[in-house]
């Protein structure tokens, strides 16, 4: 990794599929939903007052907002254009810059979701003519890829499921007849690091 940030994927007991993604940047843990908007971003050793936004006639994209919290500012996106994608988002966390895919004519499916954190560009899936199942997921979290199961007339053990977070596979049980019982659940999870690691929830 280049950045001295741990990334961990959360996914879901029942789908398996990509909740959300936790990255370590510049001491804060900021968290990504499957969607590509940020939920949560908190610093487990900052302390102090927090401030909010109060102006609501010059400030109205960030009016009643988080402002800081203890030395630490926090700043949210303008536009003249107020149905942009970036509009009162997430603009600067401390030195952490955010920025948003903004182009709804090309790229239709990333428009309005999270396209850098600090030194993280993220990434999402294309439309695919064969299988769309994928699209608008994220593709990639800095260096880290991310891949789905896609259809497969054969074996359907791992279809909409994630299957690999950079170094982290996952296989499914993919057994119809003797173990079909078990059919379709989580069989192994390998590459798990204190760099990049995912998670059941």
């Amino acid at each position: 990794m280049t950045l001295q940030a741990q990334i961990r994927a959360n996914i879901s007991g029942k789908t398996y599929d990509l909740e959300s993604v936790n990255l370590k940047v510049d001491g804060f843990i900021i968290t990504i939903d499957a969607q590509g908007k940020i939920t949560d971003f908190h610093n487990p050793d900052l302390n102090g007052e927090l401030t909010y936004y109060e102006d609501p006639y010059f400030d109205q994209y960030k009016y009643g907002k988080l402002k800081s919290i203890g030395d630490v500012k926090i700043d949210y996106w303008d536009d003249l254009n107020k149905s942009s994608a970036r509009y009162g988002q997430l603009k600067k966390i401390g030195d952490i810059d955010v920025e948003y895919w903004d182009d709804s004519i090309f790229n239709k499916e990333k428009w309005g979701k999270v396209k850098k954190i600090g030194n993280f560009t993220i990434d999402y899936w294309p439309n695919d003519v064969i299988d769309n199942s994928r699209m608008g997921k994220l593709k990639s979290v800095g260096d880290v890829s991310v891949d789905y199961g896609i259809k497969d007339i054969i074996d359907e053990s791992k279809y909409r499921k994630l299957i690999k977070f950079g170094p982290v596979s996952l296989e499914y049980w993919n057994d119809k007849f003797i173990e079909k019982n078990k059919y379709g659940q989580l069989k192994s999870m390998k590459g798990n690091s204190d760099d990049v690691s995912v998670f059941i929830l």
